[in-house]
């Protein structure tokens, strides 16, 4: 099975159509209009960490609109929310609070009534700022994503590979060496440069060095005389969550973030795995085994920042074991909490309430109704409970008393279920008749069973009831 890292969420479709729009947009120019402060002295010389791009900007903290809704809860690497208004209102909006945190528009924006983006650098990293209108008129759908502070020309490329397009959003190469050599020299370069495999998809192959995330791929080009073409294209993600080698499956989402693959490797060995790399960064188990939750074996690492790491097993098929990894911040996780904290006492009214309402159902359900009986008239040595009547008849005269009974009920609306009263008398056989009364969904049931006793024959009469 191929590996594949997918960058994707509910608005996966979205974000592909804005980076085309971006590549038409700015993959028309030299590179001049790419950003020029990689230079600057407080520019982060490698490929940045989380906590490296969030103490620029954090995008989970970014301003929203009056009114705003966010499409997912908001992270260190993108924001995606609707709002309400014009799109030139709202990228006027973006635009004004990214400039306020010292980000530079760089040139070749596009701001029309039917669409706007943008892209802004500040020490190094670019981030991309789109708007477009979204269903109902008075809608807009807002994007903003952080590229990283790895430009995709300063990527390594193969001998002899010629620019097509080098820009912020992505660089495209050409050359004539044949495709599978080029993968392979791209692999190597990128290897050899420190970036770590982080799945593929199709053509493109991905690779990963601290929080940035490069997405290389390489194709053949029929429009250009069969060369093949080189792609690159980069940008931040909000979790740098390692994956062990030679896994299957690898995808990573950065909406939330969550990193799932399968693996021929068994529990044990995945958690050795995670306990020693992510101690590296600080993170910490905060239990000393898996425990089950919703059926799966799950754990979870805490780092200083109170962030969350929940490692989850699935049951193991065709062979390999699949697994995820899920991060949520400790801005979220506080969200979260508020939220459970203040939809507590609603939802423990309704649970007390639905309790009420189910224990007064079952009482009435099971509320034993009065019968009222009728004895025979020489009926001696009576004795009653509420459940239950006792009392004798003469010798020889309990068959008589059983067909009294079952007239009485019949007549009242009871509905004989069963009987046995084709047997002759004898000292040890006497006829028993079962009758059933219906109430809501329940039935209830009168046994009359008299038993032959020396010179008299007592006869039982007894109530019960229960549920069909």
């Amino acid at each position: 099975m191929n590996n594949a890292a997918y960058l994707c969420s509910r608005i996966a479709t979205e974000k592909v159509l804005v980076a085309c729009a971006l590549v038409c947009l700015f993959g028309c120019g030299s590179k001049k209009g790419s950003a020029e402060e990689t230079t600057s002295a407080d520019a982060i010389k490698t490929p940045a960490t989380v906590e490296q791009a969030a103490r620029l900007l954090d995008l989970s903290t970014f301003p929203l609109m009056d009114g705003a809704k966010p499409l997912e809860s908001p992270q260190v690497a993108n924001l995606f929310y609707l709002a309400t208004g014009d799109v030139k209102t709202a990228f006027e909006f973006n635009r004004k609070a990214l400039v306020g945190q010292g980000w530079k528009e760089l040139p070749n924006s596009s701001v029309t009534e039917q669409s706007a983006s943008a892209m802004f650098s500040h020490n190094g990293f670019v981030v991309s700022l789109s708007v477009s209108p979204h269903g109902e008129p008075g809608s807009v759908f807002v994007m903003l994503q952080n590229m990283g502070n790895v430009k995709p020309g300063q990527l390594p490329v193969p001998p002899g590979a010629k620019p097509v397009y080098v820009g912020d959003p992505t660089a495209m190469y050409s050359t004539e060496a044949a495709l599978p050599a080029t993968t392979d020299a791209c692999r190597n370069l990128f290897l050899g440069q420190g970036w770590v495999p982080y799945g593929n998809a199709g053509d493109s192959v991905m690779f990963k060095q601290n929080a940035i995330l490069v997405t290389a791929t390489v194709s053949s080009a029929p429009a250009q005389g069969g060369k093949t073409m080189i792609q690159y294209s980069t940008q931040l993600i909000s979790a740098d969550i390692p994956a062990p080698p030679n896994v299957e499956d690898l995808r990573y989402a950065d909406q939330p973030p969550e990193l799932t693959f399968e693996t021929a490797e068994n529990q044990d060995a995945i958690v050795d795995f995670y306990r020693k790399n992510l101690a590296t960064a600080g993170w910490k188990s905060t239990m000393d085994k898996m425990v089950a939750v919703d059926d799966k074996p799950t754990m979870i690492f805490r780092n200083p920042a109170k962030d969350m790491l929940t490692l989850s097993l699935w049951g193991e098929r065709n062979g390999k074991l699949p697994v995820s990894v899920r991060f949520q911040s400790a801005a979220e996780i506080a969200e979260l909490d508020r939220r459970i904290k203040e939809e507590a006492p609603r939802l423990r009214a309704a649970a007390e309430a639905k309790a009420a309402k189910e224990a007064a159902e079952l009482t009435e359900r099971n509320k034993v109704p009065k019968v009222a009986v009728t004895l025979p008239a020489d009926a001696k040595d009576v004795k009653q409970t509420k459940d239950e009547i006792k009392f004798t008849v003469g010798k020889g005269k309990a068959k008589a008393a059983v067909e009294f009974f079952r007239k009485q009920f019949r007549d009242a609306g009871w509905k004989e279920i069963a009987e046995i009263l084709d047997h002759e008398f004898s000292d040890r056989i006497a006829p028993i008749a079962y009758f059933v009364g219906r109430r809501i969904k329940h039935f209830y049931l009168v046994c009359v069973a008299p038993m032959i006793l020396s010179g008299l024959a007592p006869a039982r009469v007894v109530f019960c009831h229960g549920s069909k």
